[in-house]
């Protein structure tokens, strides 16, 4: 009786996946080889989630969407935000299916354990890939409460020396080829303002993509001098600065906090270890 649950349901968790692999054809296939393979291990299994989440008829319209926009917003350039919203819900979905068919699989062979760890599996796998989204965005945060004073101090800098605010940016962002978040996202800023659109419309990129308190607020005070100019600025990006410095400060003194945490579990094995090398042989030679 056992042996033919375990071919019904691995039947039953195989054909979905063939299926549903069977439908998508090449449908998807320029969607997957655009994706980086180092950031979706997966990509080549994901038009299986692609022609579910289709099938399914999902609006992509809920809360949780909407959090997942404004995290893609600043993860990756927001004209591609739908099309990154899609992969993250093909890739949890494809995830999911992968769980049910190694389920299948591993339960022809361990029983119900295999079941359980199949399962296991695919909702693990799914979580992590979401929540691949909040560890990217706090490091991306950190980077860029770390490269904010400096940046801070060159616009003021440039500006002392007679330059406006818009001049300073551009420059900064010309001299500067620095592959971090936020000099990236200046980048993408500054050739928008070069191509003709607005400082509002160029400096919502930065508020976006570099969605940190810090930046909200530096870019109002820039925005609120290109608008209406007046020597206040200055006093207000030197407060800014001053708080930039105490924050990175602050986050340097933490994440030296972590990584003395991290090595105490490391101490303790070597301890360990060291103990055992020395107390063996006494123990030895007492037996003998």
């Amino acid at each position: 009786m056992q042996f033919i649950f375990q071919i019904v349901y691995l039947i039953v968790t195989v054909a979905p996946v063939l299926i549903l692999l069977s439908l998508a054809g090449k449908k998807y296939v320029e969607m997957v080889n655009v994706l980086d393979k180092k950031e979706f291990g997966m990509r080549d299994l994901f038009p299986i989630g692609f022609q579910a989440m289709d099938m399914s008829g999902y609006k992509y319209g809920n809360n949780i969407d909407r959090k997942l926009r404004r995290q893609i917003r600043e993860l990756y350039n927001p004209d591609y935000t739908e099309f990154y919203l899609r992969v993250y819900w093909a890739g949890g979905v494809t995830f999911i299916f992968v769980g049910f068919l190694l389920s299948g699989v591993l339960n022809f062979f361990m029983g119900t354990l295999g079941l359980v760890l199949g399962i296991a599996f695919g909702a693990f796998t799914a979580y992590s890939l979401f929540n691949g989204l909040n560890e990217k965005i706090e490091q991306r945060h950190m980077k860029i409460l770390i490269d904010m004073p400096d940046f801070t101090n060159k616009i003021l800098i440039l500006s002392g020396a007679g330059m406006t605010l818009r001049a300073a940016i551009i420059k900064i962002s010309d001299e500067m080829s620095l592959d971090t978040p936020l000099y990236r996202t200046l980048t993408a800023c500054v050739d928008k303002m070069k191509n003709g659109e607005t400082d509002e419309a160029a400096f919502e990129i930065m508020s976006v993509q570099c969605n940190t308190p810090q930046m909200r607020r530096f870019v109002s005070v820039v925005l609120q001098n290109m608008k209406r100019g007046g020597s206040d600025v200055i006093t207000a990006l030197r407060d800014i600065g001053m708080e930039q410095w105490a924050e990175r400060k602050a986050t340097a003194m933490r994440i030296s906090a972590e990584a003395d945490t991290k090595l105490l579990f490391p101490m303790m094995l070597m301890l360990f270890s060291v103990m055992i090398v020395t107390i063996t042989p006494a123990i030895l030679s007492m037996n003998i």
